[in-house]
């Protein structure tokens, strides 16, 4: 793409969401292969204190609260760093950053409705590098761009994961690679975290800060598997600190209000669905899951022969 012609906001206002999210794409591209660098690094810095007292304000006008239980990072301040954090939707981005303390650009997959919203303008003035996910070069571009910040003095906070954690019983998902490679490439340290909301209140227990040594011979996949574990083991903890709760208690449906909640939670207006986070979230193309295995039923003619597969599904039975 040689040209590109910039629109004005109002221009940009009059645009259909989709017309917007492949502008923006399009205009990614066209900066990066004309050799434009990232800007604003040192200013964001600069900065910083501002967007602390913005986060503030709205912690307070969300009447929300964050609570670390732990904290082991040990990392030094002013170096580069990788804040990878578990992901669960609602305002966990802005409370994830008031309590990493440092500037960190926000690593945002599929903006959307975003771009037209004052909260990306926040963004903006933070420090975000977006992309879409569906998009192979737009992809590449962001990764490059985190490398480019990570190279240049600055943070990086992304979410392994890709998407909200909205499954019923995976403590962490299946995490994208992007983390632990560019933490390899930079030689950067990640400080893992994990979060959780009960109520108003978000629980962070920030772990203990690790490297990637360039010559390590482990693989990706090993590299990405141990960041999991320790995503996991951090979210465990987090669990444990709570109160019990006897299953017995868990109303009946319980996981489809959890997650219609977590989707009104961050939806904008603009009807994002369960099925666009889940969509969002890493496939691991060797695991089936629960909705795959019993699809099958859905295309079976029950009768008593067959009537076993079912147990405790009620359907009419056809003799």
């Amino acid at each position: 793409m040689d040209t590109f012609k910039k629109l004005n906001l109002i221009e940009k206002r009059k645009m259909a969401i989709e017309e917007l999210v492949n502008y923006y794409a399009e205009y990614r591209i066209y900066c990066y292969n004309k050799g434009d660098k990232l800007k604003g690094i040192e200013l964001r810095k600069k900065i910083h204190p501002l967007i602390n007292l913005i986060l503030k304000i709205d912690e307070v006008l969300s009447k929300e609260e964050n609570i670390i239980v732990a904290n082991e990072n040990k990392a030094k301040e002013g170096v580069p760093k990788i804040f990878a954090c578990t992901h669960i939707g609602g305002n966990d981005i802005q409370r994830t950053f008031q309590i990493i303390k440092e500037p960190a650009y926000l690593m945002l997959g599929d903006p959307g409705i975003l771009y037209k919203m004052p909260i990306y303008q926040g963004l903006k003035m933070n420090g975000v590098i977006p992309l879409e996910t569906k998009n192979k070069i737009d992809r590449k571009i962001a990764y490059n761009r985190s490398i480019e910040l990570l190279n240049n003095g600055g943070n990086l906070l992304i979410y392994p994961e890709g998407a909200w954690n909205v499954t019923p019983n995976v403590i962490v998902m299946k995490t994208f690679v992007g983390t632990v490679r560019m933490a390899k490439e930079t030689g950067t340290q990640i400080i893992p975290i994990a979060v959780e909301q009960y109520g108003n209140k978000f629980y962070f227990n920030i772990g203990k800060n690790y490297g990637i040594a360039k010559n390590t011979t482990k693989s990706e996949t090993e590299l990405n598997h141990e960041l999991r574990d320790k995503l996991a083991t951090l979210k465990w903890q987090l669990l444990e600190s709570q109160p019990s709760l006897q299953r017995k208690n868990i109303p009946e449906g319980y996981i489809h209000e959890f997650q219609k909640e977590i989707v009104e939670r961050c939806n904008y207006g603009y009807g994002f669905s369960l099925e666009d986070a889940i969509s969002e979230s890493f496939h691991d193309k060797t695991i089936i899951n629960e909705e795959e295995v019993f699809s099958f039923l859905d295309n079976l003619d029950i009768n008593i022969n067959n009537a076993f597969l079912l147990r405790s599904h009620s359907k009419t039975l056809k003799r």
